[in-house]
């Protein structure tokens, strides 16, 4: 309704210029009268209209007198609040937490390496067979400079699996780990899971603002809650399939703590991380320490 009053308002200020008596002059010239319909009401000029976005213009011409239009002009406060989306959006874009991490992860002695010796030869697991897989979700970024360099954070639901060979099984009594021969057993499962809730506290850096060519690299802390583990077997016994599982404590420690490093180039990231505090709260078990490797899925 305001913009159809607003065209006949225009329209009657152009039968106002074209009543004007023509005045002979001898000096030709191309000049045109352009009258302006925005939000700002009704104005005439004689120079090019200004150029500027616009959502829809209209635009009439009748003789030397151009009649435009102008509906939706977008705003000081329309552009700074598209801006801030841009950022925002821009900012996830840039941000590698939110996915999926899927790789294997093995067991490490007190210094770090994957050679346990012959006495604890009965934890080295099958790394063909271990996997690990976390859900990462709710990330949160702090900019320090731009989107090149920030701290994020969020939560993350990891899973370690565990498996072990078939001619030694784990034994818990309360707090302590043992372990013993599957003797006449034919184990084809023995497996330890172990369930964490986490929350990284990282510190990330990206070379470009264009995700696709963006070579970045974050590295930090990850705090974890043990929310629960269990240790599984099966097994042929005699002609029997049996399957065997024990839920509870069995010795973990409850809190623990990774180092993690994520790096990658556009897509693609890869992403490592190794305990700092020993997956056994045991008296009788030397300090062992969780690691994983694998691939990123960013969402």
């Amino acid at each position: 309704m305001k913009t159809a009053f607003t065209l006949v308002l225009g329209l009657m200020t152009v039968a106002a210029f074209a009543q004007e008596p023509q005045k002979t002059d001898t000096t030709k010239t191309d000049e045109t009268q352009t009258i302006i319909i925005d939000n700002d009401g009704v104005r005439v000029e004689s120079s090019s209209p200004r150029k500027g976005p616009s959502d829809d213009t209209t635009r009439i011409s009748i003789g030397n007198t151009k009649i435009i239009i102008v509906e939706g002009c977008a705003t000081k406060k329309d552009t700074v609040i598209n801006a801030k989306r841009t950022s925002r959006r821009n900012t996830y874009e840039l941000t590698w937490w939110n996915g999926i991490d899927l790789g294997v992860n093995g067991i490490l002695n007190s210094d770090y390496d994957t050679d346990l010796g012959s006495d604890l030869s009965y934890l080295e697991p099958n790394y063909a067979k271990s996997r690990y897989i976390a859900f990462n979700f709710a990330q949160v970024k702090g900019r320090l400079i731009g989107d090149y360099v920030g701290i994020s954070t969020g939560m993350s639901v990891q899973f370690y699996n565990y498996k072990f060979g078939g001619d030694q099984e784990l034994l818990f009594a309360g707090d302590s780990l043992f372990h013993a021969p599957t003797g006449d057993k034919n184990v084809t499962k023995n497996k330890l899971r172990t369930t964490y809730l986490a929350v990284p506290v990282m510190l990330e850096f990206n070379t470009s603002t264009d995700q696709s060519r963006s070579f970045h690299i974050s590295a930090g802390v990850v705090g974890k809650l043990r929310m629960g583990n269990m240790y599984k077997q099966k097994y042929d016994l005699a002609g029997d399939h049996n399957k065997y599982s024990l839920k509870g404590d069995l010795g973990l420690n409850r809190w623990a703590a990774d180092a993690m490093v994520r790096v990658g180039y556009g897509w693609f990231t890869l992403y490592g991380q190794v305990a700092l505090t020993p997956l056994f709260d045991n008296d009788n078990t030397p300090d062992l320490y969780t690691a994983s490797v694998g691939i990123f899925m960013k969402i």
